[in-house]
């Protein structure tokens, strides 16, 4: 899988995620990145494959995209290469018979791989965005309490 590298911001070490109660079953947790709050996504889980079992010390990353001015980390089990397709490599997803885009946005034909090119925005539903944002809201009660 891709991201379109227009979307990442950089890629760090995956490192301890605090957890939120409520969170979406996708969610690994949240961390600070340099004072600023992410949520962390594991791909696999969203995707219905086996989970990352998130770990520090592993050759894990998150990938931190960010889209329309929020941010987001992509737990991955690691990051290989930078790779430049050209248009005439892709084809979107609503091109191909039976096909619509969501998650995945286009396909990327390179040599004999194909590579499923994500679509950001799609990475959390709109149910999931409003779960983080309260779970972050409680949390942020509750540490007010114990500061």
């Amino acid at each position: 899988m891709a991201i379109h590298i227009s979307f990442v911001r950089e890629i760090i070490v995956f490192s301890n995620a605090t957890a939120l109660p409520k969170m979406p079953p996708s969610m690994v947790g949240i961390i600070s990145l340099r004072g600023e709050v992410v949520p962390i996504v594991d791909l696999k889980h969203r995707f219905s494959m086996k989970s990352c079992d998130a770990q520090e010390g592993s050759n894990q990353r998150v990938v931190i995209v960010e889209i329309d001015g929020s941010v987001v980390g992509c737990l991955v089990d690691s990051v290989s290469e930078v790779i430049r397709a050209s248009e005439q490599s892709l084809d979107y997803m609503d091109q191909i018979q039976g096909m619509h885009r969501g998650v995945v946005d286009s396909i990327c034909k390179l040599g004999d791989r194909l590579i499923a090119i994500l679509n950001p925005r799609r990475l959390m539903t709109n149910e999931e965005i409003k779960q983080l944002d309260n779970a972050a809201r409680e949390r942020t009660v509750c540490s007010g309490i114990y500061d």
